[in-house]
């Protein structure tokens, strides 16, 4: 399994103008757990204001999708970024 942490630097609060950034990726059977890891750290690591306006996914990736062809933008629910 191949699991990608995912930056989206967004516009603003809203969330709905977001760029997608590839900041690291790990291969095995604990990817997600150490992906999990690095996005708490990084996710403390921002000020306020930016944990508002950006965020960090973990997003798990087959063998058909890579991170450069990722294109669509998320529908995002205010639930979803609380974190």
């Amino acid at each position: 399994m191949t699991v990608f942490l995912l930056l989206y630097l967004c516009a603003d609060a809203t969330r709905s103008d977001c760029q997608v950034v590839k900041a690291d990726s790990w291969n095995g059977p604990y990817a997600n757990e150490q992906c999990s890891d690095a996005l708490t750290d990084l996710t403390e690591a921002l000020t306020a204001t930016n944990r508002e306006r950006h965020r960090f996914v973990c997003e798990m990736q087959g063998t058909g999708v890579k991170p450069a062809e990722h294109k669509t933008q998320p529908a995002l629910i205010h639930q979803s970024f609380r974190m």
